[in-house]
């Protein structure tokens, strides 16, 4: 029972006083996505995101969950419903994008994702929901790269090589550095196959000091990067090469590698 002077009053449902109103979850911003993008209702979206669907093949959502998607939407304002297209029910409804969902829709679309796990999806969707509308990958994919990278020299200079979860995240994240280099660099093929970017030429070394052996440490500076390596008769050497060389390389504990002694210098080389 309420005592004092005042009267009792029944709160208010929907979200507390005095807190922010959590963001779109991934659901709600590809749907948000998709309507700026002139996609009017509901069965479509979801056709869209069906397994089949042009954006099936990266994410699924139900017929279900993208009505509920929408809903919260509207909720949060970022899209309104204006009228009916032709045939009945509730997935004809028409939908519209407001200014704030174009606003909110346009700055998902460039911001990068923060964790080298949400690139399967969450950038994929980012970079294909762009090439639909005809937007530039390249800045988003530059500064995901920016974004990522030194989470990625993390997880390929540290871990055990006898522990399965530390060899998962390393692996993934060498996938993920290349997966982001060769989109950096996707172009229409070249009409000269022999000037296609990404198509390596042989080449001999004439260094004859070529010794088989396995990557043990790489340390990444600023610059140049430290690469401790072992021989097989269990004797290590070390090399010092630029940041540039061993990303380009892709190099990780546990690869095996050829070293390549000149005179006082150290070099790394790798077989593809």
């Amino acid at each position: 029972m309420a005592t004092g002077a005042g009267t009792a009053t029944r709160p208010r449902a929907g979200r507390p006083r005095g807190t922010r109103p959590t963001p779109p979850n991934l659901a709600e911003h590809v749907c948000l996505v998709l309507v700026t993008q002139g996609i009017s209702h509901g069965w479509a979206i979801g056709t869209l995101l069906a397994p089949d669907g042009e954006l099936g093949r990266i994410w699924t959502l139900s017929r279900p969950l993208t009505y509920r998607a929408v809903d919260g939407l509207i909720e949060r304002g970022l899209v309104a419903r204006h009228g009916t297209a032709a045939g009945a029910g509730r997935d004809r409804t028409v939908l519209e994008p407001t200014a704030k969902g174009r606003r909110a829709a346009a700055a998902w679309l460039d911001e990068p994702v923060a964790h080298v796990r949400q690139i399967r999806i969450e950038l994929l969707l980012k970079l294909s929901l762009r090439q639909r509308a005809g937007l530039d990958i390249e800045p988003l994919l530059a500064a995901q790269e920016a974004v990522l990278v030194p989470a990625i020299d993390a997880l390929t200079t540290t871990g055990r090589d006898d522990d399965l979860v530390d060899l998962w995240r390393r692996e993934s994240a060498r996938a993920a550095r290349r997966f982001l280099v060769a989109a950096l660099e996707l172009r229409p093929p070249h009409h000269d196959p022999e000037l296609r970017p990404g198509r390596r030429s042989e080449m001999r070394l004439s260094a004859r000091n070529q010794l088989r052996a396995t990557v043990e440490v790489v340390t990444h500076g600023e610059v140049m990067s430290t690469v401790k390596v072992v021989l097989p008769d269990g004797q290590h050497l070390t090399a010092a090469i630029t940041k540039d060389a061993a990303v380009d390389l892709d190099l990780a504990r546990g690869d095996d590698v050829l070293v390549v002694v000149k005179s006082t210098e150290v070099m790394i080389a790798k077989s593809d």
